[in-house]
């Protein structure tokens, strides 16, 4: 009789994958995300700035532009990589034969908690492409992008761990 470890399932592998996706947005906060003229502020260099302003410290809705230009900042974004994190451990844990069973309903409620946080990791880089100054004025830095593309294989890891496997 064969054993399998926690990575030779769908589960497994998703679990990880959120994982990495969580470890990805958490090392974010601490890479530039904004490519200025003057200097490259880190996500957490973004929350500071929000606390000493006294404004919000996790979400600020006009960031780029008076209007509506949502940004999330560093601490929200640790947050969210945090839990992402920990929503893949629980994945892995899960796995048959590991230290407890996920119903159907707490693996529904885990697809939409990661696609929320996808969704908030996703959402700095976009509001600056719409709302930010233009090019060569403010910039995205690779920060952003590795926080989206966190989210997204987090995203993807736990939507590929709710699936069933097809049986034999």
């Amino acid at each position: 009789m064969a054993t399998g470890t926690s990575l030779s399932s769908r589960r497994g592998l998703g679990g990880f994958a959120a994982m990495i996706g969580g470890a990805l947005m958490a090392v974010s906060v601490w890479t530039p995300w904004l490519d200025t003229q003057t200097d490259d502020p880190t996500g957490w260099d973004i929350y500071t700035t929000l606390s000493d302003s006294g404004r919000n410290l996790f979400y600020e809705h006009n960031f780029f532009d008076p209007g509506f230009s949502p940004f999330f900042s560093g601490l929200t974004m640790l947050i969210a990589g945090g839990l992402l994190a920990l929503i893949g451990l629980a994945l892995l844990a899960s796995v048959r034969g590991g230290a407890f069973s996920l119903p159907g309903a707490a693996v529904a409620v885990l697809d939409v908690l990661a696609l929320l946080i996808f969704v908030a990791a996703a959402v700095n880089l976009f509001s600056l492409f719409t709302t930010g100054p233009g090019t060569g004025i403010l910039d995205p830095a690779y920060g952003l992008y590795l926080l989206a593309g966190g989210g997204l294989v987090g995203f993807i890891g736990v939507l590929s761990a709710s699936l069933r496997s097809p049986s034999p």
